[in-house]
């Protein structure tokens, strides 16, 4: 089992099956930090689609069995971690999916498809529901859990929130072992998550260096005093 890394909301008004065009990507920002925001809280909590991790999902307006199904698409030998599945949608909801009106009614379409083919024992329908639902609700506010550091005195935790920029705001929170919050920190906004890459952690502070890449390697850390 896969942990879930990506949704992608696709359109088309021909049917999605092999030998037929591609569905089309559209552009909506607010819906696609929705989504993303989505992912990112049922990726925190564990959840799993199958042998694949990225989700694809057409909104057509052509006749699908069940209203939503399985792509009649062959499965792409050279990128088997995606998959197709197809939900009819009225021609008004169609015509809406470049608004911000579509986004309640687009992620309905998402509970619904992982409810009812990718929900288990260990995974609810009422979690994916609750995973959904803070997503939506908290918008900008909702964080997901990144990276943590334990030390004997102290844990320090980097949060992600994920703005309708389309950048993360990063959180960092650090508590003592009987959970008291000994610093509470916003991070620079960014594009790119590779300035996070290692927390270091004493009693007196802590570090957060960038990953080890060409593009990093004159990047300073980031060092942050512990009251």
């Amino acid at each position: 089992m896969a942990i879930i890394k990506d949704i992608r909301i696709y359109r088309s008004v021909v049917e999605n099956c092999t030998g037929n065009p591609f569905p089309c990507g559209f552009h909506n920002m607010k819906l696609s930090c929705a989504v993303r925001r989505i992912v990112m809280k049922l990726k925190e909590n564990g959840f799993a689609l199958a042998d694949f991790d990225h989700l694809y999902i057409n909104l057509t307006t052509c006749d699908i069995e069940s209203e939503i199904s399985p792509a009649k698409r062959e499965k792409d030998k050279l990128h088997p971690w995606f998959r197709y599945y197809d939900a009819h949608v009225s021609q008004s909801l169609y015509d809406q999916l470049e608004t911000e009106q579509c986004i309640e009614s687009v992620a309905s379409i998402i509970e619904l498809t992982l409810q009812t083919y990718f929900s288990t024992s260990g995974f609810s329908t009422e979690q994916i529901h609750e995973c959904i639902s803070e997503a939506l609700i908290k918008g900008e506010s909702m964080t997901m859990k990144f990276k943590e550091k334990t030390a004997s005195k102290n844990k320090a935790v980097i949060y992600l929130r994920y703005l309708d920029n389309s950048r993360y705001f990063p959180l960092l929170k650090v508590w003592d072992m009987e959970d008291n919050l000994l610093l509470e920190a916003d991070l620079p906004e960014t594009n790119s998550l590779d300035a996070y890459g290692e927390i270091q952690l004493s009693s007196k502070k802590v570090t957060i260096k960038p990953r080890k890449n060409a593009f990093l390697n004159k990047s300073e850390p980031l060092t942050y005093i512990i009251p």
